[in-house]
């Protein structure tokens, strides 16, 4: 009895020890790579998104690209190309030659409400574990996991992988609620590309035969 007395002690010791080592520094990691993010003036990069449906057991994966800079962004992502200066939001498909105009209240939604908070501030709002480093074909990578204080968020989990050299990201995973994973794996990042401001927008009459479609 005092020996398992002992054991329990032991191992609760050793889980109080890691747990010291793995939070605080997943915590500080994070805040880095955060910290690291906003500090560019603009970013540019090419990603694979992947949506991983686990109740119907299938996987979709796209190309894309994303340019911001500041609030401004423009997205190529599954057959439409969105743009946002700001204040107004256009998202044109190409297939259709069809533009919808709005003017969002709020870019508090998701991945497409806002694809620049993938590179935001992972703060205050979350849990952070650090998972350890990984040797993948881009180099040494920290990987940490991030838990939302606010559990009416859609997602339990956000999985970052980045750069242990440079804070590049090299995948971000959202875990879904719902059984619905979004997995965004740069393969190219760029910081502090020169932008104009014309480039966050969309001129429908440069398209001609354009549907426009103007919610504002």
């Amino acid at each position: 009895m005092k020996r398992f007395s002992l054991c329990v002690a032991i191992l609760f010791s050793v889980s109080l020890f890691t747990f010291a080592q793995t939070a605080p520094l997943g915590k500080d990691l994070i805040r880095q790579f955060s910290e690291r993010m906003q500090s560019y003036s603009s970013i540019e990069a090419d990603f694979s998104f992947t949506l991983e449906n686990l109740q119907e057991g299938f996987t979709d994966s796209h190309k894309g690209s994303l340019r911001f800079m500041g609030k401004k962004y423009s997205l190529d992502l599954m057959g439409m190309n969105v743009y946002f200066d700001g204040t107004t939001k256009w998202q044109f498909i190409p297939e259709v030659n069809e533009v919808t105009i709005t003017k969002p209240t709020t870019l508090e939604g998701g991945f497409f409400d806002d694809p620049t908070k993938i590179f935001g501030d992972y703060g205050e709002e979350f849990n952070s574990k650090y998972i350890g480093e990984k040797i993948e074909k881009e180099g040494t990578l920290y990987e940490v996991e991030l838990y939302p204080k606010d559990l009416s968020e859609p997602y339990s989990l956000i999985k970052v992988l980045f750069k242990k050299k440079s804070f590049e990201p090299v995948l971000i995973k959202y875990q879904g609620r719902d059984g619905l994973n979004y997995i965004i794996a740069v393969s190219k990042f760029s910081k502090d590309v020169k932008f104009k401001d014309s480039d966050f927008v969309f001129n429908p009459q440069k398209h001609n035969g354009i549907e426009v479609v103007d919610l504002r």
